[in-house]
């Protein structure tokens, strides 16, 4: 963690616990704002930071950090808007549906409105979707990419700026016994979902079960793959802020335990108290006492989220890592022993996968090999990817396989 990231942590807790406002240092100003866009957070630390950005940046430079703020605001306003909207078409058509994601992380924010909003995310069940897809061409929107990405969603997409995407079922449930559980009990997010109403939107949202758990999932999703930004621990932290540790347990307890996914809340939750300043929870200390979650672990852990960035944004040599780290067939942290053994793994099942006949045939597995180096190496020639250095990838990839292991996902 550089310097400049660990200002963003202090600039972060005081506007979501207010704690104190750092001092920041002229030269650090631009770069703190610039760590805040990688990490999704830049209403939040503009909020925070304004009047010293006004006092000790040129003109021209608030300036630009001003209308951007502002950028931030028109969208945000336009995407809560958008939410009432969406509620109005489905309840209108007696379509069961309930938002995620967004508006529902935000509803848990001091102020809702500097939670950064892009798209609109909404679930319905599978039978339903032909239907909703009419709905939304209904109010001219237009497919822009569709189930081949990831098999659960289809995003539409409506000028100027839209952009909602239609779930029938929640990102990150692996493929396994496990997440058979967790999808048996996602199937009661909508059945349970409550109206509620957010910076002045009303739209249907999750419980606190329902939400707290695509939280961890669409968190565990993307930190074990691309990565996820400061905005995801935000979301959790504010969120688990709210509960008092014997709500916390009846709601959670029995449920995450069942679906693997207790100590990476408490991993969570610890990182809120240790590094933006949330209230001490209980049911964290455990993890703590018997070693499970130490000094070591915890700060591996944060300075693996402050280094992708939301999305992976800061590095793009995590999505080369992916294969090494990540059993994309259970959805997960492979379990094929170390990093090489899982990257032939993956190398593998992305052959079966894109040549079904080389697929097939386990002796011809290697063709597929040179068929996925000259389509690497094209894409370098053609500029639309960045050669990089493997020793450091591997490297990388080895340690963020040790962290995500130590927090027993799904297991």
């Amino acid at each position: 963690m550089n310097d400049v990231q660990s200002l963003l942590l202090q600039v972060i807790s005081a506007a979501l616990f207010d704690k104190k406002v750092p001092d920041v240092a002229a030269d650090l100003l631009m770069p703190l704002v610039d760590e805040s866009k990688a990490q999704a957070v830049y209403p939040l630390a503009f909020s925070v930071l304004d009047s010293q950005l006004q006092e000790k940046l040129t003109a021209e430079q608030y300036n630009e950090c001003s209308e951007e703020f502002f950028r931030y605001a028109i969208a945000g306003t336009q995407n809560f808007s958008e939410h009432s909207e969406l509620h109005e078409l489905m309840t209108a058509n007696k379509m069961p549906y309930v938002a995620m994601k967004g508006l529902a992380s935000a509803r848990y924010y001091p102020e809702p409105n500097l939670r950064s909003m892009g798209d609109v995310d909404f679930l319905l069940s599978k039978e339903n979707v032909s239907q909703a897809g009419k709905l939304l061409e209904s109010i001219d929107f237009k497919v822009d990419h569709g189930e081949e990405d990831d098999g659960i969603h289809i995003a539409y997409t409506r000028p100027p700026m839209s952009i909602w995407e239609l779930h029938h079922s929640v990102n990150g449930i692996p493929n396994n016994e496990v997440g058979e559980l967790i999808r048996a009990e996602m199937d009661k997010t909508i059945p349970t979902a409550e109206v509620a109403e957010v910076d002045g939107s009303t739209c249907r949202l999750p419980d606190k079960l329902h939400h707290g758990l695509i939280m961890l999932l669409h968190t565990a999703s993307h930190l074990t793959s691309e990565g996820v930004g400061l905005r995801h621990l935000c979301d959790w932290v504010v969120f688990a802020s709210t509960l008092s540790d014997a709500e916390f347990r009846e709601t959670f307890e029995k449920e995450l335990k069942r679906f693997g996914l207790w100590r990476f809340a408490q991993a969570l939750t610890l990182l809120g108290i240790r590094y933006l300043g949330a209230p001490n929870r209980v049911w964290t200390l455990e993890a703590v006492e018997s070693h499970k979650l130490d000094d070591a672990m915890l700060e591996g852990l944060m300075n693996d989220i402050l280094s992708g960035g939301n999305f992976g944004t800061k590095d793009m040599n995590r999505y080369r890592e992916i294969k090494y780290i990540s059993d994309r067939s259970e959805g997960t942290v492979g379990k094929s022993g170390g990093i090489l053994r899982q990257g032939f793994k993956a190398m593998n099942d992305k052959v079966r996968r894109d040549y079904k006949t080389l697929g097939k045939h386990k002796a011809l597995l290697p063709v597929g090999y040179f068929a996925e180096g000259g389509k690497y190496l094209g894409l370098l020639l053609a500029g639309k990817r960045k050669s990089s250095n493997t020793k450091q990838m591997l490297k990388e990839a080895a340690e963020r396989k040790r962290l995500y292991s130590a927090l027993n996902l799904f297991k």
